[in-house]
């Protein structure tokens, strides 16, 4: 009897060594995505100073290359091999059920709302509240689908075996700080220490929100509300004050993205809730 139950504990402990043998690497990949995410933003928008000065051609190529290829859909690509190995679920990395993700994200746009009109200049003028979700809609997106989707889920499967505590708390402060450290790639002055600390209490913020809603689109609201209220002293008054086609036709490219990703998860992959 000793014996088998020795036999077990050693089953047991290679197991949990395997796991987090893979753990170890599925953690490395979001890592370098984020690195490369982070880089592109810094050279095709940090660099060119794009939030400055509104330029029609470097919005284009950085919501494209940075914010779309790099943003949303590597992310999408590097989920499988979280998802046949049993790291997360569909359900851990917040594509869930129309009914759901339409309630969450009304939700948060109508408190997100209600907040800016109430306490921020926005009152008095909406029109700039929405070209502003409009400009930062694509990076919110990114921001989710980079920080939380796929390096927080990874990140907690990581540390799930300490406990639910310390992976939430691992979860929050390290994916609010790689979120934070995201101004530094940003055009100035947001890439100063005002802005960058700034960047990580909202990280913090939406952390928070991420993994306690688990609802990208939600959550995607939430930081582009964020960064809505963030950006405005810092950005050219044109994005502000003007509805420029482009900005609203980037943002509605980078949903239709999104969507086109939950689409591809629905078919591919499920989560089955097993009976208690």
């Amino acid at each position: 009897m000793i014996a088998s139950e020795e036999h077990i504990s050693d089953h047991h402990r290679e197991q949990h060594r395997l796991f987090r043998s893979s753990s170890q690497r599925l953690l490395i990949i979001p890592l370098i995505i984020y690195v490369v995410w982070v880089l592109e933003t810094f050279l095709l928008e940090g660099s060119l100073g794009l939030f400055e000065h509104y330029q029609s051609l470097p919005m284009i190529l950085y919501t494209v290359f940075a914010n779309i290829m790099v943003g949303i859909l590597v992310p999408l690509f590097c989920l499988g091999s979280a998802f046949r190995n049993g790291a997360v679920t569909t359900l851990q990395i917040g594509f869930r059920s129309l009914r759901r993700t339409a309630l969450a994200s009304t939700f948060t746009g109508l408190i997100g709302y209600v907040s800016f009109v109430t306490f921020t200049p926005y009152g008095a003028d909406r029109l700039a509240l929405f070209n502003m979700l409009g400009l930062v809609l694509p990076v919110a997106i990114a921001s989710v689908m980079v920080c939380w989707v796929l390096t927080g889920t990874h990140l907690q499967a990581y540390v799930r075996h300490s406990g639910a505590f310390a992976s939430i708390v691992a979860g929050v402060l390290i994916t609010g700080l790689l979120f934070g450290l995201t101004a530094l790639a940003h055009s100035p002055p947001v890439n100063q220490s005002y802005g960058i600390l700034v960047f990580i209490l909202t990280g913090m913020a939406s952390a928070v929100y991420f993994f306690s809603i688990r609802d990208v689109y939600a959550s995607s609201v939430f930081v582009a509300f964020g960064l809505a209220g963030i950006l405005p002293s810092q950005i050219d008054p044109v994005y502000r004050d003007q509805a420029i086609p482009l900005v609203y036709g980037m943002a509605l490219l980078s949903i239709i993205c999104l969507i086109a990703c939950h689409l591809y998860l629905a078919r591919n992959f499920k989560t089955v809730r097993l009976p208690a």
